[in-house]
C-alpha cells in the first residue's frame, strides 16, 4: 500500500481492498483467495466507509503477512473493521450535519447513545439529509426499495410511526419509554435525538454573511450577494454567475458549493477551453470503441463525474449550439446519454454557470438557446469589476500574505500600495494576483513601486492635476529629477510641470 496504488479487482485481481469496492459489502480474502500470487501468504479484511448521501467513499482494511490457515481465525478482524467503518460514518455524518437533527438508534437502550446501530440527519421538516449506511439499508428494506432507489430526501416518517414536532424531545433527558418507538412495519428501537447546532447570536454573525472574511473585506455588493447565497445554497436552484473575465466566478462557485451540507465533488469545466470537436465526449463520456482514438474501456464523462455533487460551467456562452440542445436534457431530466450508447444514465446534480458574455445579448442574436437561458438562470448575480470594489486594500492584503508564497513578513511599501490603489485594474481580480505574485519575486522582503509593472507605476493621465504618486515617486529616487523623468518615460520639462500642476511643495533640494 503507497499513495497513487490501485487495488481495484480489475488491476490487482481479488483481494481484500478491490473486493471491498466491487461488492461495497464487508469481506475477507484469505490466503489463496488471492489472484496474484505473490499475494497468497496474505490475510486482508475490509469494510466499506459510506458518505452521508450514501456514497461508498472509502475502504478501512486490516492486512496481516502471517495468519492461521483457516479462514474463520479473521471473524474478530471482520469484527474490528466493521465496527471502526459504522463509527467512522457517524463521525462523517454529524461532522457534516451543521444544522440538522441527528437521531441515533438501535435494539439496545444501553448502547444507542454511545454506540448506535443507526444514525439519521433531518432538518426541521423531517427530510432526511444524511445517514448511515446500516440505516439506510433498514430503511430500503422496509419499503422495497431497488437499488436506484434514494432514501435521501424522503421523511422520517416514512419510516417512524412519530410526529415531527415530538423528535426534538427525543433527547437523552427524556425516559427511555418515551424513546421507545416503532417503525411503520411494527419494529421497536431506543431513540436518541440529538439537538441541532444553533448559530451563537453575536453583534457580527447576526449581520455579516460567512463570507464576509473569505470572498470579500467588507464591499457591500458582494456582501448582499453572499448572503442570497446562503439562503439558497441547500436547494436545487440552478445559479447563472455573471461578471467580466477576471472578477473571480469561479472561486464564487467554489464557495457556494463548499455552502452545502454534503458537497460531494466539484467538476469546473471551461466551455472555451475544450475543442469543438472532442467536447461532446469529454463532457458526456464515451462507450469503447465509439470513435477511432477512443480508451478500450470507454470513458467516464466530466458531466458524470460530478454526480452527486456540483458541476461548474465556466463560459457557457462559448458552448456550441448542437451541444446546448444536449445539455439542456441533462438539466431537465436529470439523465446524461455517453457518445455510442443508447441507455441513459442517471446523475444527480447541482448546475452552476458563468459567462463574460451577456447571455440575454446571445439569445436576441440567436447564439445561445433561449430554453437553455431560462433553465441555467434560475437565479443570476453579477460580479462587480475590481475597479468598483470597496475593499481593494484588502484583497491586496489577501494575496500578499497567502500562505502560497509563505509571505508572512513580507512588506509592502506605501508608495507601492498607493499605486496599486489607484490603478484600474481592467484584469480584475486575475490581474490583480498576477502582479502581486511577480511582485513578491522581485521584492523578496518588501515590495516597492520599482517591483510593480511600468502601466502601474504612473497609471493616472498627464492631465489629471491630482497625482498624488508623484510624490511618492519623488522621495523613492531622491528627488532626482532626471531618474524620475526616466522611469516615468518622460522629459525633465513634463516632470517639472507635473510637480507644478499637483501643487507638490518642494522642501528639499533638487537632482537634476
Amino acid at each position: 500500500m503507497y499513495l497513487g496504488s490501485e487495488w481495484s479487482e480489475e488491476r490487482a485481481g481479488t483481494c481484500g481492498v478491490g473486493s471491498c469496492i466491487y461488492t461495497g459489502e464487508p469481506i475477507t480474502v484469505h490466503q489463496t483467495d488471492h489472484f496474484d500470487a505473490s499475494h497468497i501468504t496474505l490475510t486482508c479484511t475490509s469494510a466499506p466507509i459510506y458518505n452521508p448521501a450514501g456514497d461508498l467513499t472509502a475502504v478501512l482494511d486490516v492486512s496481516a503477512l502471517h495468519s492461521p490457515e483457516i479462514k474463520q481465525s479473521q471473524s474478530f478482524a471482520q469484527h474490528l473493521v466493521r465496527l471502526w467503518a459504522l463509527r467512522i460514518e457517524m463521525a462523517f455524518l454529524v461532522n457534516h450535519s451543521h444544522s440538522e437533527w441527528i437521531i441515533t438508534f438501535g435494539k439496545s437502550s444501553a448502547f444507542c447513545e454511545i454506540a448506535p446501530e443507526y444514525a439519521v440527519a433531518i432538518n426541521e421538516d423531517g427530510k432526511i439529509n444524511g445517514l448511515t449506511r446500516n440505516a439506510m439499508l433498514l430503511f430500503k428494506e422496509m419499503k422495497n426499495f431497488d437499488r436506484s432507489q434514494i432514501v435521501v430526501g424522503t421523511k422520517i416518517t416514512d419510516y417512524f410511526d412519530v410526529k415531527i414536532e415530538d423528535i426534538p424531545i427525543l433527547t437523552r433527558n427524556a425516559s427511555l419509554s418515551k424513546r421507545h418507538i416503532r417503525m411503520l412495519n411494527g419494529e421497536a428501537f431506543f431513540v436518541t435525538v440529538i439537538s441541532a447546532k444553533k448559530n451563537e447570536k453575536n453583534n457580527i454573525t447576526d449581520t455579516v454573511s460567512k463570507a464576509f472574511g473569505v470572498l470579500h473585506g467588507g464591499d457591500p455588493k458582494i456582501e448582499i450577494i453572499a448572503k442570497q447565497l446562503e439562503k439558497i445554497s441547500q436547494t436545487e436552484v440552478n445559479i447563472l454567475l455573471q461578471g467580466e473575465t477576471g472578477t473571480g466566478k469561479e472561486y464564487m462557485a467554489k464557495h457556494i458549493h463548499s455552502l452545502r451540507n454534503i458537497p460531494g465533488p466539484f467538476v469546473a469545466i471551461n466551455c472555451a477551453a475544450i475543442p469543438e470537436n472532442l467536447i461532446e465526449s469529454e463532457l458526456f463520456g464515451y462507450e469503447k470503441g465509439s470513435f477511432t482514438g477512443a480508451k478500450s474501456n470507454g470513458k467516464i464523462g466530466l458531466i458524470e463525474q460530478a454526480n452527486g455533487g456540483t458541476l461548474f460551467l465556466d463560459e457557457i456562452g462559448d458552448m456550441p449550439l448542437n451541444l446546448q440542445a444536449r445539455l439542456l436534457r441533462v438539466l431537465s431530466e436529470k439523465e446524461i446519454t455517453k457518445v455510442g450508447s443508447t441507455k441513459p444514465s442517471r446523475v444527480d446534480i447541482r448546475v452552476i454557470c458563468a459567462s463574460h458574455h451577456n447571455l440575454k445579448k446571445l439569445v436576441e442574436n440567436g447564439d445561445f438557446r433561449e430554453d437553455l437561458y431560462y433553465r441555467i438562470a434560475g437565479v443570476t448575480f453579477c460580479l462587480p469589476p475590481l475597479r468598483d470594489r470597496q475593499d481593494l486594500d484588502w484583497l491586496i492584503n489577501k494575496f500578499i500574505f497567502s500562505k502560497k508564497y509563505n509571505s508572512e513578513s513580507l512588506q509592502l511599501e506605501p508608495a507601492a500600495r498607493s499605486a496599486l490603489l489607484q490603478y484600474n485594474w481592467p484584469g480584475n481580480i486575475r490581474q490583480l494576483a498576477n502582479v502581486l505574485e511577480l511582485a513578491q519575486i522581485l521584492g523578496e522582503r518588501a515590495i516597492s513601486l520599482l517591483d510593480l509593472p511600468e502601466e502601474i507605476r504612473f497609471s493616472t493621465s498627464e492631465n489629471d492635476a491630482n497625482q498624488p504618486l508623484l510624490q511618492d515617486i519623488l522621495e523613492e529616487l531622491d528627488w532626482n529629477i532626471t531618474a524620475v523623468a526616466a522611469y516615468l518615460g518622460c522629459d525633465r520639462k513634463t516632470v517639472y510641470r507635473r510637480i507644478k500642476k499637483a501643487g507638490i511643495s518642494i522642501q528639499r533640494e533638487i537632482v537634476n
